[in-house]
């Protein structure tokens, strides 16, 4: 990883505080933070990073994810397929909506081409859901961040005050969690990374050394660097 890499990446402890800091604010998320936190935990939970995820909550992370997951899609230009469970063929506007099964994501302003961003339809947000359907029923296969109206209503939005007070309840115990989550396991992914890095400075076969190396980048990517 290079020292512009590093610069760029969100750790879990960044995400948890960005994450708060987005829905206490309401203010525009940034593209960028937005993508490297999605890898991020993506990473944590598949990657080379996964053997230490059993020292974290897989369903609050996963609630962070779908709720940045819901800001990428709603707050930035893009273009989206929709995919039957199962199937490898986009559906097109003559089909009809899957009962299940997954959306892709471009961010048209993202730095790469290639990146592509996925997540189950039962984890998108029901007024996400229902806008994509919308545009996919009309042809389109772009969005903007007007189609999502619904989306932003719903979040400023809650019938009482005492509705409004438990889901900031839950959001600080989410956050809490994360938080307390992402500094412990840092310690544990600190001393990982100092073992790998004694093998791979061990060992002279390439392949081995180079392994080695992917593994200490994605330790670095999802817990940073260690002191």
């Amino acid at each position: 990883m290079t020292s512009s890499e590093r610069r760029n990446t969100m750790t879990l402890e960044d995400i948890s505080a960005y994450w708060r800091h987005l829905r206490s604010s309401g203010e525009q998320p940034n593209l960028h933070r937005l993508l490297e936190s999605i890898k991020t935990i993506d990473t944590a939970f598949a990657g080379a990073a996964s053997v230490l995820s059993h020292h974290l909550s897989p369903d609050a992370w996963c609630h962070l994810r779908d709720d940045l997951f819901n800001l990428l899609i709603a707050s930035f230009p893009g273009y989206f397929l929709i995919y039957e469970e199962g199937s490898e063929v986009p559906k097109d506007s003559t089909a009809p909506w899957p009962n299940s099964g997954t959306v892709e994501f471009y961010p048209e302003q993202a730095n790469r081409r290639s990146d592509v961003y996925r997540a189950e339809l039962r984890r998108v947000h029901p007024a996400i859901a229902l806008s994509l359907r919308w545009c996919l029923a009309d042809n389109r296969s772009t969005t903007r961040s007007e189609d999502f109206e619904s989306f932003f209503n719903q979040l400023r939005t809650y019938e009482t005050e005492d509705e409004e007070a438990e889901a900031r309840k839950l959001l600080d115990r989410l956050f809490a969690l994360c938080e307390d989550e992402a500094i412990k396991s840092k310690k544990i992914a600190h001393r990982r990374w100092w073992q790998i890095c004694s093998e791979a400075n061990g060992t002279s076969d390439k392949r081995l050394k180079n392994e080695l190396k992917r593994q200490l980048s994605e330790l670095q990517m999802v817990w940073g660097p260690p002191s």
